[in-house]
């Protein structure tokens, strides 16, 4: 696992002008393909794409939007915007992924042999984007010249309209590379399937859908619907094709293994808790969901009058309030917590060793897939049943509860029973927004600890929802760049594109104008505008 820090960035620049290493000047003192071979820049590519600066990137933002996990020392789930932390992932994305991304495309060019780690390279790179302009919106992407940002060069932002039809020919052209992947492959650093290319044409196909539908509330949303459909039969389809990317606790870094257990300073959402609890105003079903024992361990809050199944409230920027929530429940350990020390455990990890950990960065999955055609049933863009889809996607995500955790040698854990059981409790499945609804909240349940994708959906389709009461709006800081009663709906541009790029930028951020609470162009209600708590989701069903 220490192969994911060799130090390949000091070669990027010597080698991002070559087409092919074995064209390279073979003067003996020269860079050969002997010395810098791809499979180490994939694979370091592959781990900190996920693993840089977890905490202030993910943790400290969308896993708190996404109403997953809570913030309990005040810093940004109040919805506070952090300049420092917010740079981060852009600033690592254009100046290491992009060009990582880059020089292996060049090194591959159009030789067939190349075909499978050409493809996967890209499908890595469209996950990546879509973490850039999901989170940020338009973005520098392409020049007038086809050439991709990343090379040092300035260039005009694109706008998503743009960039997500782009990004789905893209997938359609790498799925069907892989029907033809040559003979080379990344040997063992391929850290998602490990050159399995039926799995990598699984997850590009998976992308299609959930990229189609991205757009289902916009003008491009007719344009998108055969991309989804064609890409259907190709998708993901068993558990065992879960895309993720194991941690490696032994190495220093920022994931749940510091953030949660060490540091302290992640919580289980109280939200999401009640929910999974039954309990939840807006969703509440009356029984216990059987993946909690998995995802989570019971804390000491019993003893002091509370369950210890709690989650820590979302969103209270007051130093004395937090506190006296903790105290009220018993300190910081009563409340529910991850399972990390069980073998059965989802987060699952033993330090100074990553053999049979749970511990991993979740991409996609075949859950997703199952919500995905039952959303599509909906607006019509497929023909099926929407509540059997939804159903299997349910049995699908504790079906991958299962299959993750056979990884460390825990047990096949929920039974068909258990499974059914759980499906019979929940709310009547309804038509038209109303299916929509539940179909979107038990999503959300299933991708979890997929936060980026669970933000997405939210903003999306409005679903979970505050009106109701499934999500807790939280008390909002002075400081916040959304006003009170609007929802988060983006991260604001960093500082150095105001610095250097301004002329670039969108129109309304030009003059350095920043906020968090104007929608991107897929999310509900259009561009520029607002989400209000206070308003039932509509999306036109």
């Amino acid at each position: 696992m220490k192969k994911y820090i060799i130090p390949v960035l000091a070669s990027l620049a010597l080698l991002a002008s070559c087409a092919k290493f074995d064209e390279m000047n073979t003067d003996p003192t020269a860079v050969t393909d002997a010395m810098v071979q791809p499979h180490f820049i994939f694979g370091r590519m592959l781990y900190h794409g996920m693993s840089n600066d977890h905490q202030r990137n993910f943790n400290l933002n969308d896993d708190m939007y996404a109403h997953y996990f809570a913030e309990g020392l005040g810093w940004t789930d109040y919805w506070r915007y952090n300049e420092g932390w917010g740079n981060i992932y852009w600033r690592d994305f254009y100046t290491e992924r992009q060009r990582e991304y880059l020089l292996l495309d060049d090194f591959f060019g159009d030789d067939a042999e190349y075909n499978g780690m050409k493809a996967a390279n890209d499908i890595y790179n469209v996950i990546l984007w879509l973490r850039v302009i999901d989170r940020y919106g338009d973005a520098p992407y392409k020049g007038a010249d086809g050439e991709y940002a990343g090379r040092g060069n300035t260039m005009a932002y694109t706008s998503i309209a743009d960039i997500y039809p782009d990004l789905i020919a893209r997938l359609q052209k790498d799925v069907t590379l892989l029907d033809n992947p040559g003979s080379k492959t990344y040997y063992d650093y391929d850290y998602l399937y490990a050159n399995d290319w039926a799995k990598w044409k699984k997850l590009g196909n998976t992308l299609i859908m959930r990229l189609a539908m991205r757009l289902s509330n916009t003008s491009l949303a007719g344009s998108v619907k055969t991309a989804f459909s064609n890409a259907v039969a190709g998708a993901m389809s068993a558990p065992s094709d879960y895309a993720r990317i194991s941690c490696d606790s032994s190495i220093w870094g920022d994931y749940y293994d510091r953030t949660y257990s060490d540091w302290k300073n992640t919580f289980t959402s109280a939200d999401f808790m009640s929910v999974l609890n039954g309990t939840n105003a807006g969703y509440a079903t009356g029984v216990v969901d059987p993946r909690r024992a998995f995802w989570f361990s019971e804390g000491t809050g019993a003893s002091a009058g509370n369950s210890g199944w709690d989650g820590f409230p979302n969103g209270n920027y007051e130093i004395d309030t937090r506190d006296a929530v903790k105290e009220a429940h018993g300190g910081t350990n009563s409340f529910a917590g991850l399972n990390i020390a069980d073998a059965n455990g989802f987060f699952y990890f033993a330090n100074h060793s990553k053999a049979n950990q749970n511990l991993s960065w979740c991409l996609a999955s075949y859950s997703e897939t199952c919500f995905l055609k039952a959303e599509a049933v909906l607006r019509g863009w497929i023909s099926g049943n929407a509540e059997s889809f939804y159903k299997e996607g349910i049995k699908a995500s504790m079906d991958e509860v299962a299959w993750f955790i056979t990884k460390s040698g825990g047990d096949n854990t929920i039974s068909a029973a258990e499974q059914n059981a759980y499906i019979a409790a929940l709310p009547a499945f309804g038509t038209g927004e109303t299916a929509l609804r539940n179909v979107m909240i038990q999503k959300w349940i299933a991708i979890f600890p997929n936060s980026p994708e669970a933000w997405c959906d939210q903003r999306r389709t409005g679903y979970p929802d505050y009106a109701s009461g499934v999500f807790t709006y939280p008390t909002i800081h002075p400081s916040s760049l959304v006003s009170a009663g609007n929802i988060v709906q983006r991260i604001p541009y960093p500082d150095n594109e105001y610095n250097t790029n301004a002329d670039n930028m969108p129109a309304k951020y030009k003059d350095g104008t920043r906020d968090q609470q104007s929608n991107l162009y897929w999310a509900l209600g259009g561009e520029g505008k607002t989400q209000s708590k206070s308003i039932a989701p509509n999306n036109n069903l």
